[in-house]
């Protein structure tokens, strides 16, 4: 169905558009904004008016361009918001409470010795997020919801609600939980589900180096292999909300052992980069490696056992990265997650030659980019989903359903503000 648009949607979607021309470019006059976003400069000064009252932006020093008077120039306000970010997976739980500007308040990480039944994991999440407010001494009010992050493949239903959150082989018992409906009641807050990988491309989009790319793609490293996509400044699920699910791709049984196959049973590319198959390799010809510390020590140490896991994946990630390129035309490819700085820089300076080799002369080569969260990508990027649904433009906020409301993304919080 085509849908249609009114003045109240249009006032919703500039506001969000003057917000986002402060926080990107600010200290900002309001000039400066009228003239960046096209709006009149009567619209500009009410729609600051109301950032102020709202306590999302303030007015900082004064400005002197030309001969006129100085100008008060308008900047983010860090402590006007704050949410919570909370990275879940088979191996750890990152926490992050971050305020307006992404600065971090708090972090809590713990490991984990494998994936947790449900009734386990919403304990824990809620118990951390419950923790991260108290030693903060941060009222709820002031925290606008709570980004949760699973590995994916993600289950929408039909109405839009997540209801199985990751992939029943590798998260026993996890098949259809209500993970949005059940924190929601404990924590009394907005709570907002996705997939890490597509969490840690928002993160960039909103406080990193994507700020100012349009359309990229973020490969995203943790237990396992993800990608998530952000397209044309907004992140773009696709029709299952999969979309950048390249650890899913297929790859030929015999480069796996058959014990691969009998843990795995089917083979996909994200088996090559799966962390603690290799740290079984490691530990069986007599390593220790339990930690990301570990792994930067035997990569130091040139480990050929680490150096051949590393060197097999990416030999079958090269060709999945260049299709990306053909097919999506990204500006950057980014590349974060759970691997220690060195092992990332190093991907990233091996990708970039292999691909020289296998491109044909006449493509331009796509940049290929460190994330700028570290280990903590997710959980950054999960920390910035509620501020990201509710506040960031998008044409989903012009847009109104059948009903007359404007749709909110199909993972959102029933009680998105």
């Amino acid at each position: 169905m085509l849908l249609g648009t009114n003045l109240k949607y249009t006032k919703a979607y500039n506001f969000r558009i003057v917000l986002e021309t402060i926080r990107r470019f600010g200290p900002i006059s309001r000039a400066e904004v009228a003239r960046r976003t096209e709006l009149t400069a009567q619209t500009v000064s009410n729609i600051t008016r109301e950032l102020l009252d709202m306590g999302l932006i303030y007015e900082a020093e004064r400005l002197r361009d030309g001969r006129g008077a100085p100008s008060i120039q308008l900047t983010i306000n860090p402590d006007g918001a704050y949410s919570i970010g909370l990275d879940l997976d088979r191996d750890h739980l990152t926490a992050l409470l971050v305020d307006f500007a992404g600065q971090i308040r708090h972090r809590i990480h713990q490991a984990l010795d494998g994936a947790l039944p449900p009734d386990k994991a919403m304990d824990l999440l809620a118990r951390t997020a419950e923790t991260l407010l108290q030693e903060t001494g941060l009222p709820r009010e002031k925290i606008w919801g709570v980004g949760v992050g699973i590995p994916g493949p993600l289950d929408v239903s039909e109405d839009g609600h997540v209801t199985n959150v990751a992939n029943p082989k590798a998260f026993p018992g996890w098949h259809r939980v209500p993970v949005v409906e059940i924190l929601e009641r404990r924590l009394e807050l907005p709570v907002f589900l996705e997939n890490n990988a597509t969490a840690a491309a928002i993160g960039e989009r909103w406080y990193g180096a994507g700020q100012h790319i349009a359309t990229f793609f973020y490969v995203f490293f943790s237990e396992g292999l993800g990608g998530g996509l952000i397209f044309n400044g907004q992140p773009y699920d696709g029709h299952s909300g999969n979309a950048g699910e390249l650890g899913y791709c297929y790859l030929p049984p015999e480069v796996l052992t058959a014990e691969d196959l009998t843990v795995f049973q089917k083979p996909h590319l994200g088996i090559l980069f799966n962390v603690p198959r290799l740290y079984r390799r490691l530990e069986a010809a007599g390593h220790t490696a339990r930690s990301l510390e570990d792994l930067e020590q035997l990569f130091q140490e040139k480990n050929p056992i680490l150096l051949d896991w590393l060197h097999t994946g990416l030999e079958h990630l090269a060709p999945i990265i260049l299709a990306v390129e053909y097919i999506l035309d990204p500006e950057a490819i980014f590349f974060g997650g759970r691997l220690p700085e060195p092992i990332m820089t190093y991907i990233i300076e091996w990708l970039t030659q292999r691909l020289a080799a296998l491109r044909i002369e006449e493509k331009p080569p796509v940049r290929l980019l460190p994330g700028t969260a570290g280990v903590d990508a997710a959980a950054l990027g999960l920390a910035t989903l509620p501020l990201y649904i509710q506040l960031a433009p998008g044409l989903h906020v012009l847009l109104k359903t059948g009903d007359g409301e404007a749709p909110a993304r199909g993972r959102a919080s029933s009680a998105a503000r």
